[in-house]
């Protein structure tokens, strides 16, 4: 069976390659650990993923809530958070902004690590993610790779496109234009232009889906 593989957040050099160790015991793949936001957000465009372990403190102007939303939001992945500390306030944010897995506060037992990956693996339906996903008689999304094909050709995508298209695919409701605009621009302004021709783009590309949109509220893909 292929292997899971996990993201780690860590800025604690010491502490994430204990992590990546222990991950790596139990059989699973750590594709990469990072510190920042903006290194975690390259490594999921660049990569396939299933799981983030983010510590919730991380260097940068973006902590590890915000960056596990935007995360979960483009690409629909759990999220497992660790902290230093048991606080309630920051678990508590965390828990309205994500629909994290569980936390774990340092040191952490591997036990309890273990137990929230395969909790992970499970709800999150991990390895049925890994087939083809079909969004109608024309269309097939490959979650892993990011890439759709329509008649069995792929769709050249750019890289914002292809954002809003996981976004769209990961939600099960409307797709709000305030999501698009931090998820794709984050710190940077977007534009209601910008977004609007992106959006444009896309429906041009992917002329057989129907994308609907709710005024002032954002976007959905129709049945």
């Amino acid at each position: 069976m292929d292997k899971i593989r996990i993201l780690l957040i860590e800025d604690e050099k010491i502490i994430a390659q204990n992590l990546k160790s222990v991950i790596e015991n139990f059989g699973y793949e750590v594709v990469d650990i990072v510190t920042t936001a903006e290194e975690a957000f390259e490594v999921a465009f660049h990569h396939p993923l299933d799981i983030v372990v983010s510590d919730i403190e991380i260097r940068g102007l973006t902590d590890g809530i915000e960056a596990s939303r935007v995360l979960q939001n483009t690409y629909n992945l759990p999220v497992i958070f660790t902290t230093a500390y048991n606080d309630e306030e920051k678990i508590k944010r965390a828990s309205e902004v994500v629909n994290m897995v569980g936390y774990l506060v340092k040191p952490i037992r591997i036990d309890e690590l273990d137990t929230l990956v395969k909790i992970a693996v499970s709800k999150y339906k991990i390895l049925e993610k890994r087939k083809l996903k079909e969004i109608n008689d024309h269309y097939k999304y490959d979650f892993e790779n990011k890439i759709i094909y329509e008649n069995e050709e792929e769709i050249t995508l750019t890289r914002n496109e292809s954002l809003l298209l996981s976004l769209l695919l990961s939600s099960d409701k409307i797709l709000g234009y305030d999501a698009i605009k931090s998820t794709i621009w984050q710190e940077d302004s977007g534009s209601d232009v910008a977004r609007r021709q992106l959006i444009h783009r896309l429906k041009t590309k992917l002329d057989k889906i129907e994308i609907a949109s709710e005024k002032g509220v954002g976007i959905y893909i129709k049945e």
